[in-house]
């Protein structure tokens, strides 16, 4: 009866301990998978979302400890008549977008939880979630370890409005990261 207490005891201390270890790992962001990523940012003219990137496969892990957003802005705009606008981080308003196509970009640097982005009342997710690398968030490329992110948002149809989009940073510093810009 002693030795299956025992047993029963040390089955229930490395169980709590790997269970903690896992947890320190999740929290501290560490991921110990490669993640298959295929797409790097091309400047064309695209008919969709997908179109804008072209394949170019990498192996890109996630293995540092996660940091917090430290940046979250909107960085480009696509529209069919328009063509790219890049958006500085003050930005109140764009240009005079329209057309078939609507495309918004947001940059991430930290670990977060970007949330449905919403315009003229319409809430939708992200249809593009690209890790990128280095302090310049570049596409990755075989080896290296994700930084942040690129989301996109597939807006088209609508003409003008306000744009809005958020992220809860999930590692320290804690916080909701947003932005917003009204597009002519």
């Amino acid at each position: 009866m002693r030795m299956k207490k025992t047993l029963l005891a040390l089955a229930v201390f490395t169980s709590a301990f790997t269970m903690n270890a896992m947890a320190a790992d999740i929290e501290a962001g560490v991921v110990k998978k490669q993640i298959e990523k295929t797409t790097s940012l091309a400047m064309n003219s695209p008919d969709n979302m997908s179109d804008v990137y072209l394949n170019s496969s990498a192996n890109i892990k996630v293995s540092a400890a996660a940091t917090g957003i430290a940046y979250f802005e909107i960085g480009n705009i696509y529209s069919s008549n328009y063509g790219w606008e890049d958006i500085s981080a003050s930005q109140p308003s764009s240009g005079n977008h329209g057309g078939t196509a609507l495309y918004l970009y947001i940059w991430q640097v930290g670990y977060g939880n970007v949330t449905n982005a919403t315009m003229n009342g319409i809430s939708m997710s992200a249809g593009l979630s690209e890790y990128r690398c280095g302090a310049d968030l570049h596409a990755c490329t075989a080896g290296e370890t994700a930084t942040g992110w690129l989301y996109g948002f597939d807006f088209s149809g609508q003409q003008s409005g306000t744009f809005s989009v958020g992220s809860n940073s999930i590692a320290s510093p804690f916080g909701y990261w947003s932005d917003s810009i009204y597009i002519n």
